[in-house]
């Protein structure tokens, strides 16, 4: 099985199927059946087209897509190899004729469309997919086949930066102004304006000169192999005086460093690291994110791409330019005409001084910054990121309180396909369907991220098994209830606090007796039972529903009867 930007994850190795693939027809497209009880509703959405953001991902997609079908049939039998030869003769004779009808810019990617089907009154998505599934249906949308406007950041470069370029050079005195707010990390926000980064250094252009202040000191990414870094703020009274080639920018900038201790895929610290990072930076900032924004990340290298940090930060900024400096830009002045940068570690008051000392030698008033502060705009982290998702489906960008929404609860069930699966779901389905509850089953694997977000947010009780999709818990209503299951009777985060979640959350570990007759409680189990299935003590939960569940709470006892 090989990734291409057709069908990615498809089997490639029938020539049949080859040649379909480069007439542009996706392999295993299909659409969804429908029968006896099952009802199929539909509702897709088109999300325009990616431009050469992903260039790259496409070229080498499309090179290592060409090398595995020449390998993979010049094995073959004979009859093979002549369709073979016979498919290379037409594609030489005819190559418009079966070249992809697309715009120059398509990458390969799929626009979003998003199915839903409903059997025996439980609503399941994507459509296709149901209990007895163990894999994607071929017809659901890859989730990382979607298009993006904005998937993998681009090199900030003299070159690159023709359009965005304002003219220079310029001696306008810089401004500044420190805000420091928020009790976690970044705890700082400098807005400036004017001002030159070369290398780690920030240079404000003022009457005097200084001696560097330190502005940041932190590290990133893998902990055992940790990269560390310094950054600094700098007064100058010439621009003469800062070093390398300046090369002035319009729009405003956020300058950021998100840590990226715990990879790029692992969407529980994707949001609550990543996401949590930059929404802290934006609200500190009082900065919005909208179409004159543009991104600079400090890392000197390309780390978003077609993974889960990369797709949040898509939806996050909409489509806005996303840049790194690389190495071969090291010597090159990027002056920004506005910006917003983060600031953590070392001494406030050498920073704070340094901004008070530029900010003065304005008149008040003198400087007016359109768009800033935002206002009721700001960014505010993984929240913004649900409103943006649920916009792009249709839905009210807001999530209102549960009890403004439905009349009876409305029940999310996460069903994994591959591991830790709920052994017992259909009698988890059937029982939450008798007590009078909307129940939707979602594999979350099979949608793209937007779908995710807008699914679990149109619930009032999320419930799945521990893992980093439950994560997706803060995307509830603010009254929302997660139910956390686990596949042994007892463990040791059982007894502790659950891990950020909200206040609504239970923890309900399997039945002893699902487990075995030896089991007991306690101690607690010791055993990594990520590894196991989990049976679910219906019980359990269907008594957490009905004393946490924002609806079902309020319900009369006499109405708590299941419905046969």
């Amino acid at each position: 099985r090989r990734a291409g930007p057709l069908g990615r994850g498809r089997a490639v190795g029938d020539c049949g199927a080859l040649l379909g693939a480069e007439r542009g027809e996706p392999l295993g497209r299909h659409s969804a059946g429908g029968g006896g009880r099952m009802a199929s509703e539909e509702s897709r959405m088109l999300i325009p087209r990616s431009g050469a953001d992903d260039a790259e991902d496409g070229d080498a997609d499309d090179a290592e897509l060409r090398s595995s079908r020449s390998s993979s049939c010049s094995g073959r039998a004979a009859l093979c190899a002549a369709l073979c030869v016979l498919a290379v003769g037409v594609l030489l004779l005819a190559p418009q004729a079966l070249a992809p009808q697309a715009a120059p810019d398509d990458e390969g990617d799929n626009p979003v469309a998003l199915t839903s089907s409903v059997i025996d009154a439980v609503r399941y998505v994507p459509s296709g997919f149901n209990l007895r599934s163990s894999e994607c249906a071929p017809f659901s949308m890859d989730p990382n086949r979607t298009v993006r406007a904005n998937m993998v950041q681009r090199q900030l470069t003299p070159e690159s930066s023709g359009l965005m370029r304002s003219g220079g050079p310029r001696e306008a005195r810089s401004s500044c102004s420190l805000h420091a707010c928020v009790p976690r990390p970044p705890t700082r926000v400098l807005n400036l304006e004017n001002v030159c980064l070369h290398n780690e250094t920030f240079y404000l252009l003022s009457d005097r000169d200084a001696g560097p202040v330190p502005l940041m000191e932190d590290w990133w990414g893998d902990p055992k192999a940790r990269t560390s870094y310094k950054r600094y703020l700098r007064e100058v009274k010439s621009e003469a005086q800062i070093p390398g080639r300046h090369v002035w920018l319009r729009h405003t900038w956020v300058v950021t460093s998100p840590r990226f201790r715990f990879g790029l895929g692992n969407i529980f610290h994707s949001i609550l690291e990543e996401v949590g990072w930059f929404g802290r930076m934006m609200t500190c900032a009082q900065a919005a994110v909208d179409p004159d924004t543009r991104y600079l990340m400090m890392h000197r290298r390309r780390l978003l791409g077609r993974n889960t940090v990369g797709r949040l930060w898509e939806i996050a900024t909409g489509g806005a330019g996303t840049y790194y400096i690389p190495g071969e830009a090291a010597d090159t002045a990027f002056c920004f005409q506005r910006a917003h940068v983060e600031s953590e570690g070392g001494e406030v008051q050498p920073i704070a001084a340094s901004c008070e000392h530029v900010a003065g030698l304005h008149p008040a008033g003198a400087h007016q910054w359109p768009g800033w502060p935002a206002g009721d705009r700001t960014f505010v982290g993984f929240l913004s990121i649900v409103e943006n998702a649920r916009a792009r489906l249709g839905f009210l960008p807001q999530v209102p309180p549960v009890a403004e929404l439905w009349a009876a609860p409305r029940v999310t069930v996460v069903h994994r396909l591959k591991n830790r699966k709920l052994l017992n779901v259909a009698y988890v389905v059937r029982a939450l369907r008798e007590a009078g509850f909307h129940v939707t089953v979602v594999a979350l694997e099979c949608m793209p991220l937007e779908a995710q977000l807008a699914a679990v947010s149109n619930s009032s009780t999320l419930l799945g098994v521990h893992g980093a999709g439950l994560t997706l818990g803060h995307t509830l209503p603010q009254d929302g209830l997660v139910i956390e299951l686990r596949s042994a009777p007892c463990t040791e985060e059982a007894r502790g606090v659950p891990y950020q979640m909200r206040r609504r959350h239970q923890i309900i570990p399997a039945p002893l007796s699902g487990v075995g007759p030896q089991v007991t409680c306690p101690p607690p189990w010791k055993y990594n039972s990520r590894e196991y299935d989990a049976v679910v003590d219906i019980d359990a939960v269907m008594k957490t529903i009905w004393e946490k569940d924002p609806i079902a709470s309020k319900w009369p006892l006499q109405q708590r009867s299941p419905r046969r």
